[in-house]
């Protein structure tokens, strides 16, 4: 018997946030649909037009729990994630991206932020997802 089956269709979550002028800091988080979580802040400067300076790590940090996978899935559904426009944009040359592509079943949905204040729905996953990431990710 799977102890990890989630009901409910498959969630998949990939958090990016990039600096402009520095890769050293960029994040990235990601659920897989199997509830795996992969977590990663860049360390290095990498050569310009390069995010990171290595892969995915090739195992994840934790597996989330049934609860944890339906407690995001909720989330990602009720703050209106899915509502939000594709791209919300600043003009400037400082500051950062933030970026979640998102998954429920057959329903993607990617959302891209640059120099702009998050609406509440980005904030919200953004903010379950550093979360449950853990230490140095979250406060």
């Amino acid at each position: 018997m799977n102890t990890t089956a989630v009901a409910g269709p498959p969630l998949s979550l990939e958090f990016r946030r990039v600096q402009a002028i520095s890769s050293r800091g960029n994040q990235r988080i990601r659920v897989t649909p199997a509830g795996e979580l992969f977590a990663y802040l860049e360390q290095r400067d990498c050569p310009r037009g390069e995010d990171w300076s290595a892969p995915w790590p090739d195992q994840p940090l934790r597996r989330l729990s049934p609860a944890e996978q339906r407690q995001l899935a909720s989330t990602l559904i009720a703050s209106g994630f899915l509502e939000l426009p594709r791209l919300i944009v600043v003009a400037g040359r400082d500051g950062f991206r933030d970026e979640i592509d998102a998954a429920l079943g057959a329903q993607r949905h990617s959302v891209t932020i640059e120099r702009a204040p998050a609406p509440a729905a980005f904030a919200r996953l953004r903010a379950a997802l550093l979360a449950i990431a853990g230490p140095p990710f979250s406060a």
